[in-house]
């Protein structure tokens, strides 16, 4: 299931079974705006529900820090995946739960299968 919403937002975000999968393109830049359209979006896409989160942000040039802040907050997660692949994407991920420390266990992955396993794994 997807929804999409306004067309401006930077990144997607689809429902998978009992999963929110949240993706950018390489190259993104993700603002505090686009944090909370995806972050509504993500609510809507749970009815009620606290679900895991898989974030893909291989690539992504720069989540800037009202982004960062607005993630860390309250919203429908039991807990989050974050899989990148350089050490850019770490030091982003290091960033992140360092500073900002998510209300949701949060963990950084560069193995899609290890986040997966991760997130499906009784907590």
């Amino acid at each position: 299931m997807t929804d999409q919403g306004d067309d401006d937002v930077t990144g997607t975000i689809e429902l998978e079974g009992e999963l929110l999968h949240l993706k950018w393109a390489p190259g993104d830049v993700v603002t505090e705006r686009d944090a909370r359209a995806l972050m509504k979006r993500a609510q809507v896409l749970s009815a009620g529900r606290t679900l895991p989160l898989l974030a893909e942000i291989t690539g992504v040039a720069w989540i800037d820090q009202g982004a960062l802040k607005a993630f860390a907050g309250t919203w429908p997660l039991a807990r989050a995946a974050v899989v990148g692949a350089s050490p850019v994407d770490q030091t982003l991920a290091d960033f992140y739960t360092g500073r900002h420390k998510p209300v949701h266990p949060t963990r950084f992955f560069t193995s899609m299968d290890e986040a997966m396993a991760w997130l499906r794994a009784e907590h």
